[in-house]
């Protein structure tokens, strides 16, 4: 961890809502009740955790048994009024409900207006699903020196096999597996992706365009080249967890190879990306073939990069403790884990994913 260079003395969750196994509660616990780092169990010492539910909540926190619990049992604070919550806080971690993929633009404004000047704020989710917002979030919060941040726990998480893309690599094409409903599954197809491409030769500059694809026209795209059928069995051998006749006996599996994808796929859909630079990159969300998040990468010499985003086990949800640690260091230096200028492309390209679906397989420009 960074030498410690601002005090931290009060963290302010504003929260969308609070239950077991949601993001909201695995950051919150981690703070309050401390987490695993450095080959011991930490605690920030003497830190003040404050809990504010946002005015739209459909539980009032004195409702909410999880959060009296922890108000009873360890101390946690609760803040009646937004103004309260963040009056005296050093850093604020603002979340959104689980099914959501960015906090409401209002909560996000009211949150950097009213923060104290010079306190960190990390959103977690993607900054905003469109530019505008996530640029007037990043202006905003520049003109009041506010440290801003927005992900998940993906670019962090453990991969496995432990690897990165070397930097500067030339990339030829790019394939991530997730699973979920919209618009979440392209929020972590994206965090889990573009954290790896921004290390290749001249970095991420931008997308150009962006093709949405479902069903049997997602799987012709493959046959003809769109997508690379290769690339999606190199990204899957990483899976732990492939569906089909392995639940039934254990057998192993070439699910690409002996052709169940489409069988075993429920509601599949994806979207290509044709990058500045020619890149491309495929989003598969493959309910029913995999249970886990899985890439692959191609570079210019053949050679395949490829690994698994590990998503721990619920209860303990242990891939929130990488991104907790990043949090207490970007608190307390002000240094944010990741560019801003993700986060951007992360909301332009969530806003490009929502407007294609609506002319599946055709492709539409994009601002970035």
């Amino acid at each position: 961890m960074n030498s410690p260079s601002r005090p931290l003395r009060q963290i302010t969750f504003v929260l969308d809502e609070f239950a077991l196994q949601t993001p909201a509660q695995q950051l919150l616990d981690r703070f309050l009740l401390g987490y695993r780092r450095d080959g011991q169990f930490h605690r920030v010492a003497g830190l003040r955790v404050v809990a504010h539910l946002a005015a739209d909540a459909t539980t009032t926190a004195g409702e909410n048994a999880e959060l009296s619990r922890r108000i009873a049992d360890h101390g946690l604070r609760l803040a009646p009024t937004l103004a309260d919550s963040l009056r005296t806080a050093d850093a604020v971690v603002l979340v959104p409900r689980s099914t959501a993929a960015a906090p409401a633009e209002t909560l996000v404004t009211a949150v950097l207006e009213q923060i104290p000047r010079g306190a960190a704020c990390f959103i977690h989710g993607a900054l905003a699903t469109h530019l505008a917002a996530a640029r007037a979030a990043l202006r905003l919060a520049e003109t009041r020196q506010i440290p801003l941040a927005a992900g998940t726990a993906l670019p962090l998480t453990w991969r496995l096999p432990q690897v990165d893309l070397p930097a500067n690599a030339r990339v030829a094409e790019a394939l991530i597996v997730v699973q979920g409903p919209s618009p979440l599954a392209e929020l972590h197809a994206l965090d889990g992706l573009l954290p790896l491409l921004e290390r290749r030769a001249g970095g991420e500059r931008g997308v150009r365009r962006m093709k949405f694809l479902a069903g049997p026209e997602l799987w012709c795209a493959g046959d003809h080249g769109e997508w690379s059928w290769p690339l999606l069995s190199t990204a899957l051998s990483r899976s732990d967890s492939p569906q089909g006749d392995t639940l039934l006996d254990g057998r192993t599996q070439d699910l690409v190879g002996l052709g169940v994808v489409p069988k075993l796929a429920r509601d599949p859909r994806g979207w290509l990306l044709e990058h500045a630079d020619g890149v491309r990159s495929a989003l598969l969300v493959l309910d029913g073939v995999v249970a886990d998040y899985n890439f692959a990468i191609r570079l210019h010499n053949r050679l395949d990069i490829s690994a698994q985003l590990f998503r721990a086990p619920i209860p303990a949800q242990e891939h929130f403790t990488p991104l907790a640690a990043a949090l207490e260091d970007f608190f307390r230096t002000a240094q944010a884990p990741w560019p801003a200028r993700r986060s951007l492309l992360t909301a332009v390209l969530l806003e490009a994913a929502r407007r294609s679906t609506a002319t599946p397989g055709q492709w539409i420009s994009t601002p970035a």
